[in-house]
């Protein structure tokens, strides 16, 4: 099994800008730009979100010492605190005895423990993501709010921002779409129609559809099928996973024991397969045909992260304890099979990522956070007790293997919170690193013979795009 010391660190004071045919390049962080190397990315968004760009949380309580004391009956009273604090908000006020049974509901320690973001409750970042199919990245930040950023210098950034939206653990743009973005937070889901070509910075809630169950808290992950008709959600303190039929706010369940409460979901690209983990030792691999499962146990901890080759049948994942990356081979649609030569009945460790030190740089340790590029040859790891992120290289023939490539080292004093790859990106992959500070940086990962081709696609994916009407997609 191979370790980190494949891995090769930059010069004493420089950042890793990008890697080009299998070679990294990094410069002195004073004047570094990732521009001196490749032009790739210069037309992204430049966004660096400092403490002063964020807005204060408001916990509504603020002005109320300004106003008389007034006799305001049960009901008022009732209906006032749940729409400034929800369900939670009137537990507390009205039945103390059960605020213990909701407390871990609200918690937010609970949602930084099973977050995909390193210090969720801390860093500027929580999480990012790209949209499926033009050059448009959305970002939510610890001030519960999600921005659109777009590649156009002169466009508005729209501000996804309701008091509902609390503790904001994770966000989707919903496939064959190109204006609907889910946003989970702490009491459920909120899907935001954002329409490109409107003129408002802020959309209104009424531009969303709100989803939410009273037992299904805190939402911690989400997942659209690869279709678009159907979003998969998941809660921390309920073991029921969700299918969500968006547009009528109905559900259906699938309810396994083990856990009580469920903390991943990612759905292979192939919509085939449903990886589905607990906050406990079990993990699921569901086939998304029959809904019948096969049920998976580490040996200790739980699964922190996992993600899908793009072909669907190999699956990465870690816990939160071992600093050890397993791979799962899945084929003929069959995980456990009496033929060992089409499949396996345990999981493959594929690298050991225990805590070094590098001339000077630590690196390793437990996993926080893993992603898979959309063509499958690249995996993104980010660790949950040291700064860098490491790209591995997917090799599948002979075997699955983890190849080290390359180690992406930030600012002084800069943390990596959130990783997520660009969704398309012809030239090859481009990682997109979100850091403690607030800034966003692009790693491209570029081969020269599909680069001379990137520029003329991204105008004419542009232009395709652009004709597409909202009628054009799913609802």
């Amino acid at each position: 099994m191979r370790c980190l010391t494949d891995f090769e660190v930059p010069n004493d004071g420089e950042i890793s800008l990008c890697e080009i045919n299998g070679r990294m390049h990094a410069m002195n962080y004073n004047y570094a730009n990732v521009n001196a190397f490749t032009n790739t990315v210069e037309n992204y968004p430049k966004i660096h979100i400092t403490r002063n760009l964020l807005h204060p949380v408001s916990s509504g309580d603020e002005g109320r010492a300004l106003f008389l004391p007034v006799n305001v009956s049960f009901l008022k009273q009732l209906t006032q605190v749940y729409y400034e604090q929800g369900l939670v908000g009137v537990t507390h006020r009205f039945h103390p005895q059960s605020v213990d049974r909701f407390e871990r509901y609200s918690s937010p320690s609970l949602i930084n423990e099973v977050s995909q973001a390193r210090n969720w409750s801390c860093d500027t970042i929580r999480c990012i993501t790209w949209h499926p199919y033009v050059p448009k990245l959305a970002v939510a930040t610890c001030d519960d709010n999600v921005r659109i950023f777009s590649g156009d210098d002169n466009s508005i950034t729209p501000l996804l921002r309701t008091k509902q939206q609390r503790n904001i653990t994770c966000i989707a743009w919903r496939p064959l779409s190109n204006t609907e973005l889910a946003v989970g937070h702490e009491n459920g889901i909120i899907v935001w129609n954002v329409d490109p070509n409107s003129s408002v910075a802020r959309p209104s809630i009424s531009n969303a559809m709100i989803l939410q169950r009273i037992e299904h808290r805190p939402v911690v992950s989400i997942a659209w099928s690869p279709k678009g008709d159907k979003l998969i959600s998941v809660a921390a303190c309920d073991n029921t996973i969700l299918v969500w039929d968006v547009e009528l706010d109905k559900t259906s369940s699938l309810k396994r024991p083990g856990g009580s409460g469920n903390i991943l979901v990612k759905w292979s690209p192939t919509g085939e397969k449903l990886f589905t983990c607990t906050n406990g030792l079990t993990f699921r691999v569901w086939d998304c045909r029959t809904w019948e499962n096969e049920r998976w146990s580490v040996l200790d901890g739980r699964v922190q992260s996992a993600c899908w080759s793009n072909c669907g049948t190999t699956l990465l994942f870690a816990t939160n304890i071992e600093p050890i990356i397993y791979g799962v081979i899945v084929k003929n649609d069959l995980i456990f099979s009496s033929d060992v030569e089409t499949s396996s009945t345990q999981a493959i460790p594929l690298f050991d990522a225990t805590k070094i030190d590098i001339d000077g740089v630590l690196v390793g340790g437990p996993v926080q956070c893993m992603e898979s590029d959309p063509k499958g040859k690249h995996l993104a790891v980010l660790f949950q007790d040291t700064s860098c992120v490491a790209v591995f290289n997917i090799v599948r023939e002979p075997g699955l293997q983890l190849i080290a490539s390359s180690l992406v080292t930030g600012l002084p004093e800069e943390k990596s919170s959130t990783i997520s790859f660009v969704q398309k990106f012809d030239a090859g992959a481009c990682l997109t690193i979100g850091w403690s500070s607030g800034r966003i940086q692009y790693y491209p990962i570029v081969y020269t013979d599909l680069a001379s081709n990137s520029d003329s696609n991204q105008t004419s994916n542009t232009s395709l795009y652009s004709s597409f009407s909202v009628s054009s997609f799913n609802k």
